[in-house]
């Protein structure tokens, strides 16, 4: 019996060991691929296909290397079709003098035709002044409201190959107030037409308003969204001098072949040789009575044709310089005599017709106290606009003046008014956008002879003109639609004009 149980035991314990043996195999890693890979075990070594090898009868790569699966970013790069090249459009800025007029000149270099918007309000500049101490840099541009916001379609020019676009402009019409001291000699001067580009960051692709693009389908370059001009230098010059007998508003000078083109707009407010004391010329409408040689930057008292007898004497500044008696057939002058010296301000800004402002200053400049009655009526103004010059004229003389609007002035005081012109002139004459150049002329003209009053009489011009830009009104900037030139051609020696900054 013990015998028996003994080899029972024995069989338990050879079961047990086997079976731990079997699990032991079946773990194993090399056991568990051979059973993965069927058909297998009548093969020799080092003859087994591996899985995912090519199959029987198939050529193998050479060298034993698997052939590289194409990737998606290589197929979509060999799809994309080749970049285009930049617009051949060319901007430049040819600035004369610093006060202008200068030109926009837009080429199309190209030999596809390119659609530009021709607005010379779509200009903006970088100005660095010459001066060490003050060096700084101006910018100037049209404000908001005055710059055309989006592509104005109105102004849209197709640019044939071979052609420009040329604009004569008023600098002052961009660098307005202030920034009007930057436009001096030695200047460098950086001008941008359009919109500015994307940001350097951005991987996105422009997107429009252009300041050039192509006009085919698809597209024979890439459209930009701005254009720049080669620096310039700012001379020390002075703007040529304008015929007397041509307006001071008409309007600006014609391009070459294109004199319907260009709207009467930018320069109309230039004053021609700076003669500010004196009304632009070609007013037709001057009173015959103030033709009595109104000198330009002549402070003295000026008769008026409507003196009254027994009225005090006009005093001028003597021409020779000397005091007390002259010579036979020569009057004498008093130079400390009371005599209004007449200023306004040198620009007004106006965001419509209905807010044009000038304020004006009236200033004894004599040494003696004087007795004046000054009121808004008796100013009259020459306005040289666009649309050529328009007279404000002033009130007559009524006589009924009271006492207490007589003033004494005593010697350098002064008298500031300022008015509302939409009251004092007509109504169309600020009727289109643009610069206005208004210059001012006092009618002291109610002696107080009634009141026993020694009133100071004169016709006082002004001694500056007020540059005023009107940013909104009924007609628009342009009067005409743009046109297009040939590409002017350099002559003969002159110099040809720089690669375009980058």
């Amino acid at each position: 019996m013990r015998t028996r149980l003994a080899r029972i035991a024995c069989l338990f314990t050879s079961a047990a060991s086997a079976a731990m043996a079997v699990l032991g195999l079946a773990s194993s890693p090399a056991l568990a691929q051979e059973k993965s890979v069927p058909g297998q075990q009548g093969e020799q070594p080092g003859s087994a296909v591996p899985a995912g090898s090519p199959k029987a009868g198939v050529a193998a790569p050479p060298g034993g290397t698997r052939a590289a699966a194409p990737r998606a970013g290589a197929k979509k790069k060999a799809s994309e079709p080749p970049p285009l090249p930049p617009a051949p459009a060319r901007v430049w800025l040819i600035a004369p003098s610093p006060r202008g007029p200068w030109t926009l000149r837009i080429d199309n270099e190209g030999e596809r035709p390119m659609r530009i918007p021709a607005d010379v309000r779509l200009l903006r500049f970088e100005i660095d002044t010459p001066s060490k101490r003050t060096k700084k840099t101006v910018r100037c541009a049209a404000p908001a409201g005055f710059k055309p916001s989006g592509f104005p379609e109105r102004r849209a020019l197709l640019l044939a190959p071979g052609q420009s676009y040329m604009e004569h402009f008023d600098p002052r019409l961009l660098c307005f107030g202030k920034d009007e001291a930057a436009l001096a000699g030695g200047s460098a001067v950086r001008a941008w037409y359009g919109w500015g580009p994307p940001p350097k960051w951005s991987r996105k692709a422009p997107s429009p308003p252009f300041a050039a693009e192509s006009t085919d389908d698809p597209p024979a370059f890439a459209p930009a969204p701005g254009l720049a001009a080669p620096t310039v230098v700012l001379s020390y010059g002075l703007p040529p001098k304008e015929d007397d007998a041509s307006d001071a508003g008409a309007a600006e000078p014609p391009s070459p072949g294109d004199k319907q083109a260009q709207p009467p707009a930018d320069t109309a407010a230039q004053a021609p040789g700076d003669k500010a004391a004196q009304p632009p010329a070609g007013t037709a409408a001057q009173p015959p009575g103030d033709k009595a040689a109104q000198a330009p930057g002549d402070k003295a008292a000026q008769a008026s044709a409507d003196r009254p007898a027994g009225g005090p004497a006009e005093q001028r500044a003597p021409s020779h310089g000397g005091h007390g008696a002259g010579s036979a057939g020569e009057p004498i002058v008093d130079a400390n005599a009371p005599r209004l010296e007449l200023r306004s301000d040198p620009t007004s800004d106006a965001a419509s017709p209905r807010s044009i402002v000038v304020r004006v200053s009236a200033k004894n400049a004599g040494k003696r106290p004087m007795t004046v009655a000054i009121r808004p009526r008796m100013f009259e103004f020459y306005v040289a606009g666009p649309n050529g010059t328009v007279v404000c004229e002033a009130s007559p003389p009524t006589g009924a003046i009271p006492r207490d609007m007589y003033r004494t002035l005593k010697p350098g005081a002064s008298v500031d008014v300022s008015l509302l012109l939409r009251e004092v002139c007509p109504d169309n004459t600020f009727a289109r956008e643009g610069l206005y150049q208004v210059t001012a002329r006092l009618h002291a003209n109610e002696p107080g002879t009634d009141l026993g009053v020694d009133a100071y009489t004169a016709v006082v011009p002004a001694t500056n003109s007020t540059l005023l830009r009107v940013k909104s009104a009924p007609e628009p900037f342009y009067a005409a639609a743009p046109r297009s030139v040939p590409t002017p051609k350099p002559e003969e020696g002159e110099a040809q004009p720089p690669e375009s900054a980058e």
